[in-house]
């Protein structure tokens, strides 16, 4: 019996080699998250593909790679103290899924709307498909109108 069980335990887990595929995978997402927090497009093209299909892109937002300056340039803008925080990371095969937790305070205009100098904490899930060592698609959802409440918008 112990020894059907160390035999699923390996099939389960897989071979250290797959474990050091997970490690690389995982790195290289965290450096998306660093890139966000050093407000560094750079660190963030290194990381992403060419071709990267950011879902749903930002409005404006060019595409490929080079996509992601035109959003850290609108959201450092808005919220010059702008921090990603991830809070959890699941990995499934080439795909990274990350619950994160997006704080800033609104500095300047943001979705058209006046600053107010409030801050806000609002959580965001982010799927990213990776590679060949570069991230090729993240599917992302923040919830914006939980930060848009705490920003004052809808304030009469």
């Amino acid at each position: 019996m112990k020894k059907y069980l160390l035999i699923m335990g390996v099939l389960i887990l897989g071979t250290p080699v797959h474990a050091q595929d997970r490690s690389t995978i995982m790195k290289d997402v965290t450096l998306w998250y660093e890139a966000f927090n050093k407000k560094d497009p750079v660190l963030a093209e290194t990381i992403l593909s060419e071709s990267w299909v950011d879902i749903p892109a930002a409005p404006g937002q060019p595409p490929g790679s080079k996509g992601v300056a035109h959003v850290l340039v609108e959201l450092t803008t808005a919220f010059p103290d702008f921090k990603v925080t991830p809070v959890e990371i699941l990995q499934d095969g080439n795909k990274v899924i990350v619950r994160s937790e997006i704080t800033g305070t609104q500095r300047g205009p943001f979705m058209g709307f006046p600053a107010k100098s409030r801050k806000m904490t609002i959580q965001a899930i982010d799927i990213h498909e990776v590679k060949d060592g570069k991230i090729v698609r993240t599917w992302h959802t923040e919830d914006w109108m939980t930060g848009l409440h705490q920003l004052g918008v809808f304030d009469k």
